[in-house]
């Protein structure tokens, strides 16, 4: 027990250091084009890490799993060939591999964001309600963030340089969505990682947003 323990804070501390240097990078000028493309790894990693510590690997997690990125990569797909979810946006190069002009890691994305947000509020309380809204509104919370950190760094561009409201109603709704069927499969999701990657990306987004935009 007391060795898994010692794993897992390796791995987290492993993660947290990405974290770390990737913000420090990215906030000087002169690293930033060092650190924007490691952005594919950073979210591959968290993934596995998560995944890693969380340690889940039944049929039924994995098939939630496959469900939530389908979800999180086509609401994208169509919002990007459309304009008519989140508004009108177009993805850059920095998340690699696209289909249908979307990377599918912004799925890896949507899974792990959708995960920790439920592992975290499932750790306060287990009434259906409070695990459906609450991690909506925590995701939307922190894409208030992402939006214009995003459009500095080149994630991502909106139609002349504005972030419609629609976009957050979409995101509210889309994340609602998605912990709705995440109830209705009740996976027990390891807090501590939860709490990890929550907080890695809220902090590496808020201090983003006040540093660079």
């Amino acid at each position: 027990m007391i060795k898994n323990i010692a794993t897992e804070n390796r791995w987290i501390g492993l993660l947290i250091l990405f974290y770390f240097f990737g913000t420090v990078g990215i906030c000087i000028e002169d690293y930033k084009y060092f650190f924007l493309p490691l952005t594919p790894i950073n979210l591959l990693l968290t993934l596995f890490i998560f995944y890693k510590i969380n340690n889940d690997f039944s049929k039924r997690f994995l098939v939630l799993s496959l469900i939530i990125f389908f979800i999180g990569y086509s609401v994208e797909a169509v919002g990007v060939a459309t304009g008519m979810l989140f508004g009108s946006y177009s993805y850059g190069n920095l998340f690699g591999f696209k289909i249908f002009e979307t990377p599918l890691l912004i799925g890896v994305n949507w899974l792990f964001l959708s995960l920790s947000a439920h592992g975290v509020v499932q750790y306060f309380t287990k009434k259906t309600l409070i695990l459906i809204i609450i991690p909506a509104f925590l995701m939307t919370g922190l894409d208030f963030f992402i939006e214009p950190v995003a459009m500095v760094l080149g994630f991502w561009s909106w139609e002349n340089n504005l972030i419609p409201f629609q976009n957050f109603i979409m995101w509210f709704a889309t994340s609602a969505f998605i912990h709705t069927i995440i109830y209705y499969f009740s996976p027990k999701i390891n807090t501590k990682i939860s709490f990890v990657v929550f907080i890695a990306q809220c902090l590496f987004f808020v201090v983003l947003y006040f540093l660079i935009t």
